[in-house]
């Protein structure tokens, strides 16, 4: 399994299928945790979209994808290598 390091240098929407397959197998894991899966796969999915047409928007957008990736690895990391 990857180490919480490996997860931060993978691209967010990958970070996304993992938690994806996490929150579809909640008989492999708790319930709080399938729904934590799915929480955070449903905020990258608000992330997804044309770009921002200002900079400042655009801006907001990468520190939220970027909070977003460092909150999923973390997640992960903790579900994967337990």
């Amino acid at each position: 399994m990857p180490s919480k390091e490996e997860l931060e240098e993978l691209p967010l929407d990958v970070l996304a299928v993992w938690c994806k397959r996490v929150a579809d197998r909640p008989d492999q894991c708790t319930e709080a945790v399938a729904a934590n899966a799915e929480k955070l796969r449903r905020q990258w999915f608000r992330l997804q979209g044309p770009p921002r047409s200002g900079v400042v928007e655009q801006e907001e957008l990468e520190r939220q994808g970027a909070e977003l990736k460092k909150r999923m690895a973390e997640f992960l990391a903790d579900v994967l290598l337990s």
